[in-house]
């Protein structure tokens, strides 16, 4: 439309037009980033959806041994039980290291008050358990009924072919050593005879599950 303004001098004229909105342009950058997804938050996503996979393989594999654990074994129940504080477990038994020096016999004498005896190595998977704790740790085996017949606490002969010895050992050295320990040293590691009133570090053992109607084997 035409809008005319008069004056003394001279006539205006002035057009105006229509006003009209135009949409702003969306930027290009903005669109683009909505349309493509970012890289980064792509591979965030995988990893948390496999982390949580992980999770939940995880707690199938926690319940299948819980259960196989509590599974009776020839038809009958067994009761589960865990090693007191301050034990380790291991297979069917359950291990206590002390902290003290104590003599062959006092260190049995103090795994007896916990119900227990000094650990009886049966294989070598157990000897490597029980390796590497202390240098020095007494273990329940001795030779003094008869010389150079190593025996456990509860009888049973020594397997001293299916066993490490440390290296020479038994030698019965200094006039006697009639006590045996399990040696942790540099070119010095396995089973040893030692003179059993030596103040050595001792391990303790007790079976872990109950000897009710059935019995397992140790490990």
């Amino acid at each position: 439309m035409s809008v005319f303004f008069h004056s003394s001098g001279s006539d205006i004229n002035i057009e105006v037009g229509e006003y009209q909105e135009f949409p702003k342009p969306e930027p290009k950058d903005a669109a683009a980033a909505e349309r493509t997804p970012n890289p980064k938050l792509r591979h965030l996503s995988a990893v948390v959806l496999s982390f949580g996979l992980l999770c939940v393989l995880q707690g199938i594999l926690n319940i299948s041994l819980r259960l196989a654990l509590n599974e009776p074994t020839d038809g009958g129940e067994t009761e589960e039980e865990s090693c007191p504080q301050g034990w380790m477990m291991f297979g069917s038994s359950c291990y206590y290291i002390s902290s003290q020096r104590r003599s062959w016999d006092d260190s049995r004498q103090d795994c007896v008050q916990r119900d227990a005896d000094l650990v009886i190595i049966d294989s070598r998977e157990e000897q490597a358990f029980l390796t590497g704790f202390t240098m020095a740790t007494w273990v329940g085996m001795t030779d003094r009924e008869e010389e150079g017949t190593w025996v456990w606490v509860d009888g049973t002969p020594v397997n001293k072919d299916g066993l490490q010895w440390a290296l020479g050992q038994p030698d019965s050295a200094f006039g006697g050593e009639d006590c045996g320990d399990l040696r942790t040293m540099i070119d010095f590691i396995g089973l040893n005879d030692f003179n059993c009133s030596a103040r050595n570090q001792w391990i303790c053992e007790k079976t872990l599950w109950p000897l009710t109607s059935w019995c397992f084997p140790r490990v």
